[in-house]
């Protein structure tokens, strides 16, 4: 006798023509099913999640569209201004324990230099970033000043946002 699938024809001695004619097993609170219980289906929507062929290809596409521009020159009263925050922020972090007490926040905007060697504009334009954070000291020394882990040279500096004119 021959079962017929589709149209597909299966002789009598096919190996598996028994679980064909049951259909699917179904495995409820046998050994099996505990051993193997089913899987909720959002991890079983993680294994056929999308993947990336290429590593890294989605970052050096994504790279291409940052818009890099010149710097901007920071006019006579901007630098003044600039420094009097400066001389502010070191006044209220040069003692660390002073600082740990009562630590200052800022946000800083600073231009940092396109660092990616695949554009055309390494080294040559760069972009403004925005540093938010806690001020852990300003360095007038080695000109930078540390904010978040963060280390940024003065002459980057754009703009300084502050709480010490506050009183808590």
């Amino acid at each position: 006798m021959k079962t017929e699938i589709g149209k597909m024809d299966l002789p009598e001695e096919f190996k598996y023509l028994e679980v064909l004619r049951n259909g699917k097993q179904r495995h409820c609170g046998d050994a099996f099913s505990r051993c193997h219980p089913k899987m909720d289906y959002a991890k079983r929507a993680k294994i056929f999640a999308p993947f990336a062929a290429l590593k890294g290809f989605e970052e050096e596409v994504g790279s291409k569209e940052v818009r890099y521009e010149e710097k901007r020159e920071v006019d006579e009263d901007e630098r003044y201004e600039l420094n009097e925050q400066l001389n502010q922020l070191y006044e209220r972090t040069f003692n660390g324990h002073d600082a740990k007490q009562n630590p200052v926040k800022a946000v800083i905007e600073y231009y940092a230099r396109c660092e990616d060697e695949n554009s055309e504009f390494y080294r040559k334009k760069g972009r403004y970033l925005t540093a938010e954070g806690i001020v852990e000291k300003v360095d007038p020394e080695q000109q930078v000043i540390r904010i978040s882990g963060r280390r940024i040279a003065f002459s980057n500096l754009y703009r300084i946002e502050t709480d010490c004119g506050k009183k808590p």
